[in-house]
Formats: C-alpha cells, structure tokens, sequence
C-alpha cells in the first residue's frame, strides 16, 4: 500500500487512490451495481431535459442584434369584452409608425399567408403543393415587407437583397423550399423562375435565402413581396386602411438603433393611438413593444406562427431531473455509511501508517468518482432511446451529440456535482474517528448512531416516490374525465374534409350532395369548422330590450344539416333553414342568459344584431332557436355563448358521418375510398385529406397527454431508485444481523418473525413518508387542477391507493432480502460469524 506523509498529493498516489477504489468497487458488486444503475438514470434523466431545456431556451438567440428586436403588441380593454392581449396591430401601423414615429432603426409588417402552390413545368405536368389546412396547421408563406430583411438576418445565396422583395409579383424562397419545388438544379437557375399562388397569382422567384437554424418560430419558406397586395386579389385579404381591425395573421416587428430605450418608444404609442386607432366608446388600446426573447415563452399574446414553450412546465422537468439525481445520491450516501464498520478496520490502518483525513476524503471521492464516471458512460447509452421514447415531448431537433462542446461541459459540471453530491458526506463520515476505535471495528457513524440520517434520506426518497405516484393518478384521472366528459354534441364515425376556401360554393355543394349519395354515409354539412375547431370566429350579439345588452359571442358558420349531424339538441324554438345568406341566428343557452333571457323560449322571435354582415350594413335577424350548451373548445376553458348563422359563401368545411350501426372496420374503409373517388372527380388536381373528428378533440390534450407519459416515468424511475436502495440497505442489514438471526432462529423465531423484523423498521418509514407526502401531492395536483374550468376532485382514495402501493412495492423489496436471510440454515449462521 502506498502512503504518502509529505502532504501533497502526487500523481502514483492518484493511481494508487484509483486503484484500490477500483479492487473496493470490484468487491462490493451489488452495492456498486445499485449506485451505477441509479446514478445513471438520474444522469441521464438530467442529461435528457438539459437537452429539451437549452434547445427551448436557445430561441431566437442566433439572430444579430437579438436585443434590439421587439414586436408591437396591444393590451386591449373593453367593459364589454373585458381585457384582451393581442400580438398584432392594425395593418396600416407600420407604415405610419415608419413616418411618425421616431427611434426606429427598421419597421416590418409580415402576414401569414395560406395557399396552395403550383411549379409549372412546360416539359411536364406541374406540381401541386397543397396549402396549410386552416385554422388546423401553421402556414410557412408570408406576405412580408421588404424591411422583414433588415430585421431579421437571412443569407443570401442568391438573388439582391436590397431589391428582392421591392418590387410587386416577387416572392423570395428558403434554399429547402427551392429545392422541394425544384429539385437540385442550382440556385441560380432557380432565380426568374415562376410559381402560381391560389392558382391565379404568378409570382417570380427574386432570391434564395439560407434556411434558419431549427430553434426559430420563424419558420417561413416563401416571402411574397408586399407590393404585390395592392396590385393583386390579396388586398380581399387585408385590411390596409382599417385602423380597428386586429388581425392575428398580421405581425409587426421592429428593430431599435444601439443604445435606445424600449421605454421612450413606449412613451409615444398614446399620442400614435390617440390620433390613428378606432376603438368604441369605453374601449382602450395601448401598444407597446414586447422583446423578441420573450415571444417564444409569452401565452399572452396571440399569434398563428409560433410554437410556444411553457415555461413553468421547463421548470417543472428540470426539478424532476434534479430530484431523480438527488434521491439517486441518497442511495449512495446510504450504502456507503451503512457500509462504515466493515471499513472501519481498513481506515485505522490507514491512519496508523500515516494517511491523514484529507488524502482518505480524497481516496473515497476517487471511488464516488469511478462509479460517477461509469454511470455518466452508461447514461450516454441511456439517453438514445429514452429520447426516441419521449418523441412526443422532446424536440425533435434536441439530439444527443456526445463530442458537441455544450453536453462534454453539461456532464464535466453533473460528473462534478454528483461525485461531491453523492460522495462528500460518506467521505467525511468514513475518514472520521480515532484509530483505535477503527481497529477493533466501531462504526465512525459518531453523530448518526441511530441512523436518523439513514432514516430522513430514506423517508425523502419515498416522500418524492409519492408524489409521483399521487400526481400520475390524478392526472390519470382528470385525462379519462376530459376524454369520456360529454362535450354536448356527437364525435364518433365524423370526419372534416377541409375545401379550398377560394373555390365556388356551388362546386362544394355538388360534392357534399354526392358524397351524401354514397353506401355508409349517414348525414352530411357544410360548415366553417367544427363544434370544437382549435380556431372559432369572434365577434358580439347586441340586443335591444330595457336596455342594450352587448354580448363578446363565438359565430359558428352553418347550413341546416350542422344541428343534426353533430346531434346538437334544441332545447326551444327550431334549426336554422336552409339559406344561401345570412338571415336568422340560433343561439346556444349561454347566449340566450348572457342577452338577459331567463328561459330559453323567452329568446325566441328576438331580433338581434350580429358583430358581422353581409354586404355594407349590418342588420338585425331574429333569434329562431336555442340550442343546449356545448364545449367549443377544451375543458381548460368554459362555456362561452355562440351563435350560429347560415352563409354558403363562407363555408369551407365538409362534416361527414359515417353509418355505425351493425358496421366493421371494411365498411368504414370502402365508404372513406367512395368519397376520396368523389373527391377526385370534383377537385383532380387537389389532394384528398380528411380527419376523424375524435381526433381534433385528443388535440386539445396533447400537453396533459405528455404531462401523464412524464409523470409515469418520473415515477417508474424514482420508485425503482428508490427500491433498489432498499433492496441494497435490507441486504446489508440482513448481514449485519447473521448472528442474530441465527441466535433467534435457534430459539424457536419462525420465518415470519424474522422477516417482520427486518421489515418493520422500513414499513415505518414508509409510513411516516405516506404521511408527510401527501398535503404535498394535494397542493402540487390542485394547482394543476386549476388550469382547467371542468375538473375531478382529488379523492381521498388517491393518497390511499398511493401510499398502498408505495407500502406494497416496499415490503415486497425488503421482503425478498429479508425472507433470504431468514431462511438460512442457523448453524451455517453462527459458524460464519
């Protein structure tokens, strides 16, 4: 053995420290086992949400000048619609802010824009490429200014910058874009070519930019030139001298020059609104300027292009992860000061012959280490699959690079916080007493005789064990509700085929006739949307009784085949009829109590006017019939009041239901192929696409979805950290106590007796967890609870079943080690000891 008493530490004594660390390691199998399994799950779970974290929180951080960038949002308030947050401004604001307002270094308005593409090709046929489904998916065409260029950093492959988007009739394209719609033909070849937007507008390529990196909710592929609106159909589109129209599509982003001051521009906004914005009486909006970093994060403000980020839910997975590595380094700091008497002898030793406190402290961290860096081998292993499972989850851009700069330093800085985490305490532990003590075998345990550390590490462990196990069972629960909840209308066998918006109404009719024509459909409607889009039309009812009553509604876009499809129930009054334009309304019960209607008969016959029209003036239509209540949108949200109109010209969605009665699988197969044949005869050329209405409704769930599949594996994985160091501690407990239990066994203690007590003090434990853990789960669940208007109650039989099975998994763990030790033969016992 080599010592060293000059009080450095060398380099033969480092390899002197690994290697006794190493043959300490290679004897102790089980225990070394235990702490490499649970350190490298706990890695790796930090590993995993290290990835998901940095590569949310790294938005937008690539662009120049990132802090100068803001966009212009308003907070509006109204005493009739209340507060509202908007992440736009009117679309003429930008050009006027650019020459009445001072302190901009760049001004750009962008619109989001849905159509579909045609690439001629005179030598074949052309290529089609659909649009984004409305008010389903996010579009990546905008309608952007030239200015959009001087903001945001793009380069430039071919093309000018300066004049490509100048000019009417140009679109600018990403490099992936140009090369969907072109193949690999070089860049510079692609330049003048032409595409067709909507089928009619021929726009020419003005230039090719680099793609941005993934971490970006700027994720536009074709630029069309702002000058091309006045001169094209796309001025239908926009609202250019409209100062009280907000549209969400419309996104106005400005750069500041070096040193300006975000609250001086602010400072001139009410002057700007003051003089340009039209509001109602009472009404108030105020822009101000929110930054580009926060863009990403911020639920307030409404947009159609951004994917956001829940901060708190970032959080949240960040202190999973750290509670997974810390009830994991519990595991090790209780095998290791379990295991001090049986290391007592050798630190004496140690200490006679010269070894100080600081060189053994630094010989039982070198062991920490090795089972560290082991553990962070194993977790690289780990990581791959584990983030292929949470593909739902994770970003899919998020990946392990294990040579990437950014994870080497990531598990360089958790190598160094678990070894000291997980080691510093047994190190201090093992390197304390007198030698004399060491040598006959005391433990060095000198200030946790009775284990009360042991014991606390071990009540925290199963304390988070629970929590876990309580938040997945309520979670569990509120995810069925939501699911099995009736929402007020029919979803089985319903699919939505989305139209294009642009095409006559009477092609969209011919087609739903035929559809309705065909073997296995049942009913079919044109409408707008469904009883539960991820989008509604909004706008206010305004009645005029005693006293005007205005009331902020959700309008449905219907025909007379909507009510009955959807199983909607009239409660008074009748459906709508058939009508090419708007002429009468039906009201949900909401709308009818909120316009000051006691009885849902009382609203029937009442003129109303709608927020909308057809044609220049808005007029008043009669209120024909009131319908029950029903979920327009997620459970998150309640019941707001809804109108329904009938107008051919807006409708763009085609609601089938399907036959289910006596029906299998084949026929619903054969009627879905029938009505893609129908599809095709009426739009060749356009894609057929559809989607099965109880699949809309799962969307609104996604995120509780991912919120149950995280808390199943936080709680599969602490529990079996936690179990596995129950399992090493009753095993050594068992050895400690051979003697005894050979001493009882010989005095007539049965089986049972012998596991019973060496079960009993664990079960405690357990128990005192169950107690501590669950005003904890309550408070964490019922929080989570609020975020949603319909909801289950936490019953008291969750924190029972939860501490039962906690109770269960844990007797079973010690059990098995405790009934090995009790079944062994006495005297092969006491010979031992």
């Amino acid at each position: 053995m080599f010592i060293c008493t000059t009080g450095i530490i060398t380099s033969p004594m480092i390899r002197n420290y690994f290697k006794i660390a190493w043959r300490n390691l290679a004897r102790n199998k089980v225990y070394a086992t235990i702490n490499i399994a649970g350190l490298a799950l706990g890695i790796s779970a930090c590993l995993i949400i290290y990835l998901v974290a940095s590569f949310e929180l790294s938005y937008e951080n690539f662009h120049p000048n990132k802090d100068r960038i803001y966009r212009i949002v308003c907070d509006m308030s109204s005493p009739v619609y209340g507060h509202g947050y908007v992440g736009s401004v009117p679309d003429p604001a930008p050009a006027a802010i650019r020459e009445e307002m001072a302190g901009f270094e760049s001004v750009a308005m962008f619109t989001t824009y849905d159509a579909s593409v045609t690439v001629p090709d005179n030598n074949a046929p052309a290529k089609k490429f659909d649009a984004a489904r409305q008010r389903e998916e996010r579009t990546d065409i905008v309608v952007a200014e030239p200015q959009y260029f001087n903001i945001f950093q793009y380069k430039w492959l071919a093309g000018n910058p300066a004049t490509a988007l100048v000019e009417p009739f140009k679109v600018v394209l990403t490099e992936s874009k140009a090369y969907k719609y072109f193949g690999k033909l070089p860049l510079v070849d692609i330049i003048g070519k032409t595409l067709i937007y909507k089928d009619s507008l021929r726009l020419s390529i003005s230039g090719i930019v680099k793609d941005l990196p993934r971490n970006t909710d700027f994720t536009f592929n074709d630029f069309i030139s702002f000058a091309t609106v006045r001169q094209s159909f796309l001025r239908n589109d926009f609202s250019l001298e409209g100062w009280g129209n907000f549209r969400k599509a419309s996104q106005t982003f400005v750069k500041l020059p070096p040193g300006s001051n975000p609250a001086q521009i602010n400072a001139q906004f009410p002057a700007f609104i003051k003089k340009h914005v039209s509001v109602n009486d009472g009404d108030r909006a105020d822009f101000r300027l929110q930054p580009l970093s926060d863009v990403h994060f911020n639920m307030t403000y409404g947009d159609d292009f951004t994917r956001k980020a829940h901060l708190p839910t970032l959080y949240g997975l960040m202190g999973i992860a750290l509670f997974i590595l810390i009830i994991a380094a519990i595991n090790f700091i209780n095998l290791s000061t379990a295991q001090s008497i049986e290391r007592a002898k050798e630190t004496g030793i140690r200490k006679v012959l010269g070894s100080n406190r600081r060189y053994l402290i630094f010989q039982f961290l070198s062991e920490t280490f090795i089972l560290t860096l082991l553990a962070i081998i194993l977790s690289l292993f780990l990581a791959p699959p584990l983030l292929s499972f949470f593909q739902s989850f994770i970003p899919g851009e998020a990946s392990v690079q294990i040579f990437s700069p950014s994870i080497l330093l990531f598990l360089l800085a958790i190598g160094a916080f678990t070894t000291l985490l997980a080691g510093l305490y047994p190190a201090i532990v093992l390197s304390a007493g007198l030698p004399l003590l060491n040598l006959k075998g005391s433990s060095m345990q000198t200030g946790n005789k009775r284990g009360y550390l042991r014991k606390g590490l071990i009540v925290f462990q199963f304390i988070v064990s629970l929590v876990f196990i309580t938040g997945t069972l309520v979670i569990g629960n509120q995810i069925r509700f939501m699911l099995r909840k009736d929402m007020g209308f029919a979803k089985d066998a319903i699919i939505n085929i989305p139209t294009n918006r642009e095409y006559p109404f009477q092609k969209k009719e011919a087609l739903a006739n035929a559809i309705r024509q065909l073997p296995g459909v049942d009913k079919v409607s044109l409408s707008n949307g469904t009883p539960a889009a991820n989008q509604h039309w909004t706008t206010s009812l305004q009645y005029q009784g005693t006293n005007e009553i205005t009331v902020p509604c959700q309008l449905e876009w219907i025909d007379e085949n909507f009510v009955p499809l959807y199983q909607l129930k009239i409660i008074a009054g009748r459906n709508v009829l058939p009508s090419d334009t708007m002429s009468e309304y039906l009201v949900n019960a909401s709308c009818a109590k909120a316009l000051g209607f006691q009885h849902p008969e009382d609203a029937i016959g009442k003129f109303v006017q709608g927020g909308v029209s057809e044609g220049s003036a808005h007029k008043p239509y009669p209120i024909v019939g009131v319908v029950a209540d029903f979920h327009t949108q997620s459970l998150h949200e309640p019941i707001k009041p809804v109108f329904f109109a009938v107008s051919k010209r807006v409708t763009t969605s085609i609601n089938v239901k399907l036959h289910t009665r006596g029906k299998e699988a084949s026929h619903f197969t054969a009627a879905l192929a029938n009505i893609e044949k129908q599809w095709k005869a009426a739009y060749p050329t356009e894609k057929f696409s559809f989607t099965f209405f109880e699949e809309t409704i799962a969307r609104f769930y996604v995120k509780e979805r991912q919120t149950a599949l995280l808390m199943n594996t936080a709680m599969a994985i602490a529990i079996f950290i936690s179990c596995m160091g129950l399992f090493g501690l009753a095993a050594f407990t068992a050895k400690q106590r051979t003697r005894e239990i050979g001493i009882r066994k010989v005095l007539g203690a049965s089986v049972a007796n012998i596991t019973t007590m060496l079960s009993k003090d664990f079960v405690m434990l357990v128990a005192v967890s169950i107690v501590v853990s669950a005003p904890l789960a309550w408070y964490f669940m019922h929080k989570w609870l609020e975020n949603f208007a319909y909801r289950v109650a936490i019953s008291w039989w969750i924190f029972l079943l939860a501490g039962l099975l906690a109770m269960l998994i844990a007797l079973l763990t010690v059990s098995f080690q405790a009934i090995k030790a009790a079944v062994v033969n006495p005297i092969k016992s006491l010979r031992t000891e």
